[in-house]
């Protein structure tokens, strides 16, 4: 198989394809980007994640070990992972903790994007399955962690 040589990329070029990609990011995504955030301070101001927090904390507080306080943040990790992450800060939490959050909030679900490109490729009901196949192993990693750590 051949190899070809290797040039300088040309300059002009790789500002125009940087250019052209930043623009669609800024048209496609930063608006998405924005609803997240204002989705996540309506349903604070709602109290609808302290609602939900309450009915979920028996699992986040006795399988995972995490204090009632990250329920809110794992929560909010469905739409936003990176402030979900800037959540955990305040709650001073151990490294067991902090290593059982981390990888909770990296193995269950990714984002609401993904829900919708799941549903749209394999349709609802394969979907479904693919959350509670998310659900139960990051439940069963997450509490696997916390009894050995």
């Amino acid at each position: 198989m051949e190899i070809p040589p290797y040039h300088i990329p040309y300059l002009k070029g790789v500002f125009k394809k940087v250019w052209m990609r930043l623009l669609w990011f800024l048209k496609e995504a930063v608006p998405w980007v924005l609803f997240g955030v204002f989705l996540v301070n309506v349903l604070y101001t709602l109290r609808i994640i302290e609602f939900v927090g309450k009915l979920v904390e028996p699992v986040v507080s006795g399988i995972l070990g995490l204090p009632a306080g990250a329920v809110g943040a794992l929560l909010i990790g469905f739409l936003r992972k990176d402030i979900a992450v800037g959540m955990l800060v305040p709650l001073q939490l151990s490294l067991k903790q902090l290593v059982i959050a981390s990888v909770v909030l990296t193995m269950y679900f990714p984002c609401v994007a993904t829900f919708a490109v799941l549903i749209k490729e394999f349709g609802l009901k394969d979907m479904l399955k693919a959350t509670l196949l998310m659900v139960f192993s990051t439940l069963l990693v997450g509490g696997f962690l916390n009894l050995i750590l």
